[in-house]
């Protein structure tokens, strides 16, 4: 008897010693993805706290949900660069202890991975998501909802050009080779497609340019349960590089395996060609009878696959600001693929500055989001643009964004498969999920 008083007393002491660390996640009213490295968690812990991470909880609109932790670096322990990865809306939190749980939830799978040619087939369990993984790590969808097409294709894609050869601040030339490729010419260096989760698959990919000495891609791509795709895309700099193009794309969302999809969008902050003309953007849009109302705001709406009568040039939008959201819509399949960014993307009043930062261009069925420095030299044609920045036919060893070894360029953009009856409730639809996006904020 005395043993056993002894032993709950040892046992509520215990009780009595443990601390539980909640941190705050908020978000909007639509369900968003989360993914935090365990090196960000530590930064909002106590300094004298020691976390169990086997006692880690979710818990979002008071109810427990479920969550996974990728070893990113596979060692097999939680470690900095490992990621935490939930859903989350309205308020929600992360709870942690410092004492091991008698029983860990454990959460089952809602992914399958099969070899598949040289890369990988995932597969949601319960039917409703299929995607396919190419050899170097991009992401095809192929199935999502009751709809089973070419939905979109690789996903985190990279295009990169500029003056491979170029010995600028050497002797001030930047050569006269000019090179551009994408993602597939790449040299894959490691691929690994992370354990399926709860919530999420996600896929490492690491590639180095044999053109551009020195410059790498480092891609994670996370694909949700409920369609959500979240990408982060790190270009990292080991030597000098003058670069034209750095950008971050999607390729054929829902065209041509719907020949009715449509493209929207909120209207430009800045679209050179307006200003060239003389013109708002949103009247650049209306004499192309390509804007809608929804809600009292204006929106871009076209054929997904027409280039609108671009001003110069075979894009149908370039030079062009980047927005909250776009998206490409089928009113047939009554689905559509988003590119949502998790800020609003600054709009610099000097010209030059904002070229120099990431724009967005909508050109051969490609959302492309990143650096563009093909400069026009219909820029100079125009007095609003005459002289802002330097074109081909001037100085173009001034065009380039120069890196220098160190540097790294980071693209996060979250992807989005949905669901929606009409055009007017995709538009609506896209409005709270990307304020949802955008409120999200980790800590206190």
């Amino acid at each position: 008897m005395k043993r056993i008083l002894v032993l709950i007393a040892v046992v509520f002491s215990v009780v009595l010693l443990a601390k539980t660390v909640s941190i705050p996640v908020k978000a909007g009213d639509v369900q968003v993805p989360v993914v935090v490295r365990f090196s960000e968690l530590l930064e909002l812990l106590p300094e004298d706290f020691e976390p169990v991470w086997e006692s880690l909880k979710v818990i979002c609109c008071n109810k427990e949900v479920p969550y996974q932790i990728d070893d990113v670096d596979g060692n097999n322990k939680v470690s900095g660069p490992d990621t935490l990865l939930f859903l989350a809306s309205g308020q929600t939190r992360i709870e942690i202890s410092d004492v091991k749980p008698s029983k860990a939830t454990v959460y089952p799978k809602a992914f399958s991975v099969e070899k598949f040619g040289n890369g990988f087939l995932v597969k949601a369990v319960d039917g409703s998501l299929e995607f396919e993984v190419t050899e170097k790590g991009l992401v095809n969808i192929k199935k999502f909802g009751n709809v089973k097409a070419d939905i979109v294709s690789e996903i985190g894609i990279a295009r990169i050009a500029g003056w491979s050869r170029s010995t600028f601040y050497v002797d001030g030339d930047i050569g006269k080779v000019h090179d551009e490729e994408t993602t597939p010419g790449l040299r894959l260096v490691s691929l690994k497609v992370l354990t399926p989760g709860p919530v999420a698959t996600g896929i490492q990919a690491v590639l180095f340019s044999d053109k551009f000495f020195g410059l790498s891609q480092e891609l994670m791509i996370y694909v949700f349960t409920n369609g959500d795709i979240f990408v982060s895309n790190q270009f990292k700099f080991y030597n000098y590089a003058d670069i034209m193009k750095l950008q971050t794309m999607i390729t054929r969302p829902l065209i041509p395996a719907f020949d009715d999809t449509v493209h929207i969008l909120p209207v430009f902050r800045r679209l050179s060609w307006a200003d060239q003309l003389g013109i708002t953007p949103y009247e650049y849009w209306l004499e192309r009878n390509a804007v809608t109302w929804v809600d009292k705001l204006p929106y871009i709406i076209f054929p997904a696959g027409q280039s609108m009568k671009p001003l110069f040039w075979g894009a149908t939008y370039i030079f062009a600001s980047a927005e909250r959201w776009r998206t490409n819509y089928s009113p047939k399949a009554k689905m559509g693929v988003a590119e949502i960014m998790p800020t609003i993307p600054l709009m610099y009043a000097d010209y030059k500055k904002w070229l120099e930062g990431d724009t967005w261009v909508y050109e051969s069925l490609e959302f492309r989001t990143g650096i563009f420095k093909w400069v026009a030299d219909e820029f100079n044609a125009y007095p609003a643009t005459e002289n802002v920045y330097p074109v081909w036919g001037t100085k173009k060893e001034d065009m380039p964004n120069r890196y220098k070894a160190g540097d790294v360029v980071e693209h996060k953009i979250l992807y989005h498969l949905y669901t929606a009856p009409s055009t007017e409730e995709a538009i609506k639809w896209l409005e709270k999920k990307s304020a949802s996006f955008r409120a999200l904020k980790i800590g206190g």
